[in-house]
C-alpha cells in the first residue's frame, strides 16, 4: 500500500512537471511549483527528485517509454514500413494530447546541459547512501532515458531502426549506396514535431501526414507497391 502511494505520487509529479516543463521551459519551471500543482510538499518531492535535473530525465525517460512501446506494438501487427507510417500518426496524436511527450521534445531543444547527468530517472543523487529502500526498489522500475543528445534523438533513432526494418524486408527501393530517400524521411519524421507544435486539430494532423506519407511513398517504394500501404491513422484521432 504505501509503495503504491509512493508510485502515485511520483507519477503526479512526473505529470505535474512535464506540464509546466512543456508551457515554461526547464529554466521557467521551478520545483515549488511543480510540487505544488502535483499537490505534494516539497520534501515529497525531494524524496523522488534530488534534483530538477532528475526529473526532466524522469519526464524525457517516460516519453521515450511511451515512444517504443507504442512503436514497438504498432510493429508487431504490420509490416516495418507500416509501422514507421503509423508511428507517425501516433507522434502527432501525442503531440496534441500527451504534455510528457510535448515536454521531452521541449527540454531536448533546450540546451541547459540537465541531459548530461546521471541516465537513470529519478534515482537518488550520485553517490547517495540515503535513498530509502522502497524508494529505491521504485526507481528500479521507472523507465531511464537513455539518450543524452534529446529526445529528438530517441525520435530519429525509431525512425531510422524502423526504416532498416522496411530495407531488409525488401518494402524499399533498392538503392545501394543512396542515402538520400532515408535522409528525406528521417527529416520529415522529425520535423513533424516542429509543424504540429502549433496546436492544430486533430482531424488535419491526421490529413496532413496522410499526405506526406501519398507524397513519399512513391519515392521509396518499388514501382506500383504504394498503394498497399494505408497512410491515414488506424483509428479516428482524438480531439
Amino acid at each position: 500500500m504505501v509503495q503504491e502511494r509512493s508510485e502515485r505520487t511520483r507519477g503526479r509529479l512526473v505529470e505535474a512537471g512535464a506540464a509546466l516543463f512543456d508551457r515554461r521551459g526547464y529554466a521557467g519551471a521551478t520545483l515549488g511549483e511543480i510540487a505544488a500543482a502535483a499537490g505534494v510538499t516539497k520534501g515529497a518531492l525531494y524524496f523522488h527528485f534530488a534534483s530538477k535535473e532528475e526529473l526532466a530525465r524522469a519526464v524525457s525517460g517516460q516519453a521515450e517509454h511511451s515512444l517504443r512501446s507504442a512503436c514497438a506494438e504498432l510493429r508487431a501487427s504490420s509490416s516495418p514500413l507500416q509501422g514507421l507510417i503509423d508511428a507517425g500518426h501516433w507522434l502527432v496524436t501525442a503531440l496534441g494530447t500527451d504534455p510528457v511527450i510535448r515536454a521531452a521534445f521541449r527540454l531536448g531543444r533546450e540546451d541547459t546541459g540537465w541531459q548530461l547527468g546521471p541516465a537513470t530517472a529519478g534515482s537518488a543523487t550520485a553517490g547517495s547512501a540515503t535513498a530509502a529502500p522502497g524508494k529505491a526498489a521504485a526507481d528500479a522500475r521507472q523507465p531511464a532515458f537513455t539518450d543524452p543528445r534529446g529526445f529528438h534523438s530517441v525520435w530519429a533513432g525509431v525512425v531510422r531502426e524502423l526504416l532498416a526494418g522496411a530495407r531488409r524486408a525488401g518494402e524499399l527501393r533498392d538503392r545501394a549506396g543512396s542515402l538520400g530517400p532515408e535522409t528525406l524521411v528521417v527529416t520529415a519524421a522529425c520535423g513533424l514535431e516542429v509543424v504540429f507544435a502549433d496546436g492544430c486539430p486533430a482531424e488535419e494532423r491526421a490529413r496532413r501526414v496522410g499526405a506526406l506519407w501519398d507524397w513519399l511513398l512513391p519515392c521509396l517504394v518499388p514501382p506500383g507497391t504504394a498503394g498497399g500501404y494505408r497512410t491515414r491513422p488506424l483509428a479516428p484521432q482524438p480531439a
